[in-house]
């Protein structure tokens, strides 16, 4: 009879329906940078740390000392253990003790994931039903991966990939041995033994040499807090996850060391600034050839909420002034209508209804076309862009991928000074085609992420052409530091300043190097001193001055 009742008991659960083992949608995300430190890990709507890990990332160690201390038999029963079942219910019922073995890890998962309440005999049978209804829908695999990523750590740590990088500061992975024995004896009684503080950590010291006999590998243990999680490059962490948001652990291209030289920089710059009514500023550095993003610094700072830190400058969209230009000169090359020598008339010009000014209001008369585009001159520019056809500079951008939401007779001829918004991100993308032979390739933001074949929109000739040009530009006198600069090599840089002085900006390229700045007031105040050449330019220069010394070999590479 009793076969028969555990018969049918076996084969109605097969009939119920699967349920959901972990809710990946609800779960933190790790973001590392180019070395593999951790910059953040993020906070679950619920305020957990859950960091979804596949089991096939679990170190041997974990998996060894997990099923040796918790559960021997895990691949045998299914999902109660008949032989310690009269145990559990003696210890957790009669002496309230927990004693090693009390329940499978198929009922550990089924508590975690129900919330359920044990300690009464209903709570108990309810959490064996569930048990053995989850082995009877999943296989072993599943069921221990669950288990894992699911399991308590103390606090609000759920899941060992999340533990890993709070006591460690490293992926699960890479635990050694020590790490790995000490993390699989925390969830069995996480209150009492997640070592956040000395007595926590004595208790865990105990359950070791319980459990393995000695104390020594716990003497080689270095336990960290939860206080002690980075919160670094927030917005290049917001950033990934936005582009892949399915993704839990995010391993991103940025350069450590390049992100907190241009985070002081710009933090330097605005203390400067600040009295002149400019309060924030963002930058971003590209590793040219393979466009993968180093340094990414979206805002000031993000903490101050007085001017938005928060909000990301580097993917705003904003007029960008006199910065696409080059890419007119590029396009008017390719389809040979001037060479960098070609005279061009800087003198008054009327098209239709509309008059063009420099931003001098002056008129320089015939230039070279090298002198129009390095001292930006709007009417040289404007000429030019009007000449362009097959494509149109409007179908360049669209080409590009640029998101110019409006049609070309929408915009016209302002194209060339800024008439059509745009952000850092496209920016330098379009002026790393000037680095890379006029082939567009997209930002690279993970580490292994497969290269980017990309695509030709300009004719090398003309990318080559065009950065010579640039290289042309004077270097401004001073930074805004107060020292000159001491570094000499080539410098292709555009400076753009919008209509109404809202947003300066400053591109340049310097070896393998390409840096984008700009700075102005998130709420779109306009400012006389926010001009490209004057303001910009100078910060865009300290930085690509600390590139050359933290990285000189790459930045002395020739184009």
């Amino acid at each position: 009879m009793v076969l028969l009742f555990a018969l049918a008991l076996w084969l109605g659960l097969g009939l119920a329906p699967q349920p959901l083992l972990v809710n990946r949608a609800n779960g933190s995300y790790a973001v590392t940078a180019a070395d593999g430190r951790l910059l953040r890990l993020s906070l679950t709507s619920d305020e957990k740390y859950r960091l979804w890990t596949p089991l096939a990332e679990l170190p041997p160690a974990l998996l060894e000392a997990t099923l040796r201390y918790e559960d021997r038999w895990f691949y045998r029963h299914p999902g109660v253990n008949p032989l310690s079942l009269p145990r559990a219910l003696w210890s957790s019922l009669i002496t309230r003790e927990r004693r090693m073995g009390a329940s499978t890890l198929t009922m550990q998962l089924a508590r975690q994931r129900w919330r359920l309440k044990t300690a009464s005999l209903s709570g108990k049978f309810r959490q064996m039903a569930y048990a053995l209804w989850l082995e009877r829908r999943f296989v072993k695999d599943e069921l221990l991966e669950a288990y894992f990523n699911l399991a308590p750590y103390g606090a609000n740590i759920e899941g060992v990939g999340a533990a890993a990088w709070i006591y460690f500061h490293k992926p699960v992975g890479e635990l050694n041995q020590d790490e790995a024995r000490a993390l699989a004896l925390i969830p069995q009684n996480p209150t009492a033994r997640a070592p956040m503080h000395p007595a926590a950590r004595q208790r865990l010291r105990r359950a070791w040499q319980t459990a393995y006999g000695d104390d020594a590998g716990f003497e080689r243990l270095w336990f960290r807090s939860r206080a002690e999680l980075p919160f670094a490059a927030p917005h290049f962490a917001e950033r990934l996850h936005g582009l892949y948001p399915e993704a839990s652990g995010l391993a991103g291209t940025l350069d450590a060391n390049l992100q907190s030289l241009s985070e002081n920089l710009l933090s330097g710059f605005i203390r400067q600034q600040r009295v002149q009514g400019v309060v924030n500023a963002s930058a971003m550095i590209v590793h040219a050839p393979d466009m993968t993003v180093r340094a990414y610094v979206g805002s000031a700072d993000y903490f101050d909420r007085r001017i938005q830190g928060f909000v990301n400058g580097l993917k705003a969209p904003r007029s960008p002034g006199s910065t696409l230009k080059p890419f007119i000169y590029a396009q008017a090359i390719a389809q040979g209508l001037i060479t960098p020598d070609s005279r061009l008339k800087d003198t008054p010009l009327r098209l239709g209804h509309y008059q063009p000014e420099n931003f001098e209001r002056n008129f320089y008369g015939p230039l070279s076309a090298t002198d129009a585009l390095v001292r930006s001159r709007n009417i040289p520019a404007i000429s030019l862009l009007a000449q362009l056809q097959q494509p149109t500079f409007h179908a360049f951008l669209l080409q590009a991928g640029i998101d110019i939401p409006k049609q070309a007779a929408n915009y016209g001829l302002s194209l060339a000074i800024g008439g059509a918004e745009i952000s850092m991100e496209d920016l330098l993308r379009l002026y790393g085609m000037l680095a890379n032979r006029g082939r567009l390739l997209n930002l690279r933001w993970l580490r292994d992420a497969d290269p980017d074949a990309g695509k030709q929109l300009i004719s090398p000739e003309a990318a080559f052409l065009v950065r010579e040009m640039l290289e042309s530009n004077p270097r401004p006198q001073r930074s805004f530091g107060g020292r000159g600069f001491g570094h000499q090599q080539a410098v292709a840089w555009k400076t753009g300043t919008s209509s109404g002085l809202k947003d300066a900006w400053a591109i340049g390229m310097l070896g393998d190097w390409l840096v984008g700045v700009w700075a102005g007031n998130f709420d779109g105040s306009p400012n006389s001193h926010l001009v490209g050449r004057d303001l910009a330019g100078p910060l865009l220069f300290d930085i690509l001055d600390a590139i050359a010394i933290e990285r000189p070999v790459a930045a002395a590479e020739p184009p």
